[in-house]
This record gives C-alpha cells, sequence and structure tokens, in this order.
C-alpha cells in the first residue's frame, strides 16, 4: 500500500514537473508573440504613414496636372485664334520678338521643372 501512495506521488510530482515546464515554455513563446505583434503594429502604422503620404502627393500632382491642362488648352485656343502665317508676313519684327520671349520663357521653365524633379528624384538630406 506504501508502495502505491510513492508509486502515485511520484507521478503526481513529474506530471506537475512536466505541467510547469510546459507552462515556463508557453510563457516565454507568449512574450515573443507579444513582441511580434508591436512590430507588426509599428510597421502598420509606417505603412499607414506612407499611404497618407503618397495619396496627397497624388492629389497634389493632379492638381497640378489640372492646372498644366488647362495652361495648354489657353495656349492652343490662342494658336486657333491666330494666323500665325499671315502675322508673320505682315509683321515679322514683332512675331519674332514675342516668339523670341515666349521661347525663352519656356525654356526658363524647362529648367525650373527639371531643377524641381532633379530635386524630387535626388533629395538632399541634412540631418
Amino acid at each position: 500500500m506504501n508502495q502505491l501512495f510513492i508509486g502515485i506521488i511520484l507521478v503526481l510530482g513529474l506530471g506537475g514537473y512536466w505541467l510547469y515546464q510546459e507552462n515556463q515554455t508557453l510563457a516565454a513563446n507568449n512574450l515573443a508573440l507579444e513582441g511580434a505583434v508591436q512590430e507588426q503594429k509599428a510597421a502598420m502604422a509606417a505603412m499607414k504613414e506612407s499611404f497618407e503620404k503618397q495619396g496627397k502627393a497624388l492629389l497634389n500632382m493632379s492638381r497640378v496636372n489640372a492646372e498644366i491642362e488647362a495652361e495648354k488648352a489657353e495656349y492652343l485656343a490662342i494658336f486657333a485664334r491666330h494666323n500665325l502665317d499671315n502675322l508673320a508676313l505682315k509683321k515679322p519684327g514683332m512675331i519674332e520678338l514675342r516668339f523670341n520671349n515666349a521661347s525663352e520663357a519656356v525654356m526658363e521653365g524647362l529648367e525650373d521643372d527639371t531643377e524641381k524633379l532633379n530635386a524630387l528624384s535626388n533629395p538632399i538630406t541634412n540631418d
């Protein structure tokens, strides 16, 4: 009978020890998973911020594109209203001066736009 009690106590002790070890393993796994959850939350927040920035940039680009399209339509309307061949034959000095001034303005605009695009694609950080 004593041997039976000793056997039961031994089995219960080993079972308790095994359960304790399992509990320790599960606690360590739980801690690792909580750390992974925190990393995922930080990654999601960064992705959300990036998405919002991209959305704002897209809206800004759409607005600028609409302005450029309106400007293009204005210039096309000017060309549609005037017969430049006739004007060039009748008043070559006036047309030459206007074309030269307009060409210079266009080239300066291209230079400015190129500088802006270069600055966007090659940002200089002062961090």
